[in-house]
């Protein structure tokens, strides 16, 4: 199921799939990619639920070197598939809520030469 609801970004996203690590704080790690980013966050795939409201550290792998941030999960909407009842997997919005402004720069300029421009 994809996202339906209001579009409420303030930051342009690029449909990008990179590298992407969530630490949970105290609990575990989660790799996956990222479905797209943007200076104010990302959307991930992930194969278990965040509450909202959760904290996580990422490290984002959109050049060689990670972005290192932190992020607070803001959505999350299951997705099913066709041959089972369970949840597959998780898209998960994640807002930034600590990161430099050189990364956040980097990020936005990586954004804006990646996404065509009408």
């Amino acid at each position: 199921m994809e996202w339906a609801g209001p579009e409420r970004r303030r930051f342009v996203r690029a449909n990008f799939p990179c590298k992407i690590t969530l630490s949970i704080p105290e609990k575990h790690v989660i790799i996956s990619h990222t479905e797209n980013i943007g200076a104010g966050g990302v959307r991930v795939l992930i194969p278990e639920r965040l509450e909202v409201s959760t904290l996580v550290d990422l490290a984002i792998y959109i050049a060689e070197e990670p972005t290192i941030c932190k992020g607070r999960v803001v959505w999350m909407v299951e997705r099913k598939t066709l041959f089972s009842e369970e949840p597959h997997l998780y898209d998960i919005g994640i807002e930034f809520y600590e990161i430099d402004e050189e990364s956040q720069r980097f990020i936005q300029s990586f954004v804006e030469t990646s996404v065509p421009q009408e």
